[in-house]
């Protein structure tokens, strides 16, 4: 699988911030040669450059910014001499998070930044990008600076369709990286023989990778904390795992590494797949 496009979903708001949510997106995009469709629009609330909030601004003045912004990243992108187009809300009838999951369709990745205190309207564009897409969505911790194509990476495997979905959409940055880390989280979930991590590793080497196959316990932190242990340990920069989506009640009596992931924000780049 190689990465050609790239859906780019970029907030507007103080252009330093901007500039920052750009940095990983693009180096991902030089290294693959990909092209970007960066989608330009309000998914939060929009802020100014001191941080302000700025909801008093009406559709007019939002679009005007929106604009502002757009040509700024046009700026950026035609410096780096990357090729792209710029869109921005196709149709206001869309929601938020389906402008960017109808581009994901005919993109090989989505790309978005998001972090903890995430808006109603930023949760709906990752959200619809993660379950409505069907295709990757790397989520970028806002504020992450790191301008290098990602290296070191461990991938969460519990042997199920997502996790299988988010290991193969992750094959371009796999087959790069200098050093692939496979955690499974052993006391979880009953494993059926012929689904193990080392079986995984085999897999990925066949397609030119090396990856090593750490079980670990989960320990009284749960499935994401055990996974972000060995990730601090192996000194990753990048993560990759599935995205489930249960009852509530689930989540409530045995914990979800998605809803957890979601509500505190990636602490680093996180591929997702449902």
């Amino acid at each position: 699988m190689a990465m050609t496009t790239i859906a780019l979903h970029v907030e507007p708001g103080a252009l330093g911030a901007v500039d920052a949510s750009l940095a990983l997106p693009l180096a991902i995009a030089e290294a693959h040669a990909a092209h970007v469709t960066a989608l330009v629009f309000a998914a939060g609330v929009f802020r100014d450059a001191s941080g302000a909030d700025m909801t008093s601004l009406n559709e007019q003045e939002l679009l005007a910014r929106e604009n502002a912004v757009a040509a700024h990243v046009q700026e950026v992108l035609q410096a780096r001499g990357l090729r792209f187009e710029l869109r921005g809300r196709s149709s206001f009838a869309y929601g938020v998070g389906e402008v960017l999951a109808d581009q994901m369709r005919v993109s090989d990745i989505g790309i978005v930044s998001f972090g903890p205190g995430a808006d109603v309207g930023e949760r709906f564009v990752v959200s619809a990008g993660t379950f409505s897409s069907g295709r990757p969505l790397l989520l970028v911790p806002s504020g992450h600076v790191a301008a290098t194509h990602p290296t070191r990476l461990v991938l969460a495997w519990d042997a199920s369709p997502a996790s299988v979905r988010a290991i193969h959409g992750a094959l371009p940055f796999i087959k790069r990286a200098e050093a692939v880390t496979i955690v499974s989280v052993t006391d979880d979930k009953e494993f059926r023989q012929g689904q193990s991590g080392v079986e995984l590793a085999h897999l990925l080497a066949r397609h030119g990778a090396y990856a090593a196959f750490r079980p670990v316990q989960r320990g009284r932190g749960g499935v994401g904390a055990a996974i972000m242990d060995v990730a601090r340990e192996v000194q990753a920069d990048m993560m990759v795992m599935g995205a489930v989506r249960h009852a509530p009640l689930h989540n409530l009596v045995f914990g979800s590494a998605t809803m957890d992931l979601l509500d505190r924000g990636p602490t680093l780049p996180t591929l997702l797949a449902a």
